[in-house]
């Protein structure tokens, strides 16, 4: 397996960091908004932050 340099890693953290981030945000969106249809795109969009999430990890580990 090749090695991943301190930059990739750093470069992964980041966008870990940004999925967890858009997972809270959109969820906390959803839970204030009273619109069905936004509060609907807004989990749909914390489910896909979420998926992604998982998948990288899952992929490194």
């Amino acid at each position: 397996m090749q090695q991943i340099s301190s930059k990739e890693l750093m470069y992964i953290d980041d966008v870990l960091s940004l999925q967890e981030h858009m997972v809270k945000c959109l969820n906390d969106s959803a839970s204030r908004l009273k619109d069905q249809q936004l509060k609907a795109l807004c989990q749909n969009l914390a489910d896909r932050c979420q998926n992604s999430f998982n998948s990288i990890a899952r992929n490194l580990g």
